[in-house]
């Protein structure tokens, strides 16, 4: 089978399968060796941690990671990890950037994260760098 329908098949599956939060775009890239990507149709800190916090329950070997943009004004939020069925996936959205929330994130650069962040992030009221 071709492994651009595998991946296919995989997401559609797993989307099928679990309660997420809206998706804006899935893109699987033809021949199936780069992840599927998935943006999320989210707004602000809280939701779009939220969000990622849910897909993380899903998905294996988790890894998250902060991108500000080059332009400086916005930061995705990422998480990366594999379906069940051994399918690479890549799942973010953006935030406004504000100091306060991400001090030491210069323009341009990327940064790892513990997940526990995200999920700081996601209860209202609470704001963790």
């Amino acid at each position: 089978m071709n492994p651009t329908m595998v991946f296919l098949d995989a997401i559609r599956d797993h989307l099928d399968l679990h309660v997420f939060g809206p998706v804006a775009s899935v893109s699987v890239t033809s021949g199936g060796s780069q992840p599927v990507v998935v943006q999320l149709r989210a707004d602000g800190l809280v939701e779009v941690s939220s969000a990622l916090v849910t897909w993380v329950g899903t998905l294996d070997d988790v890894t998250a990671r902060i991108w500000r943009v080059p332009s400086g004004h916005s930061v995705h939020l990422i998480v990366e990890g594999r379906l069940p069925c051994g399918v690479p996936v890549y799942v973010y959205s953006g935030v406004p950037f504000t100091d306060d929330v991400f001090p030491d994130l210069p323009a341009g650069s990327k940064q790892d994260m513990p997940v526990f962040v995200l999920r700081q992030w996601a209860r209202p009221g609470e704001v963790a760098a």
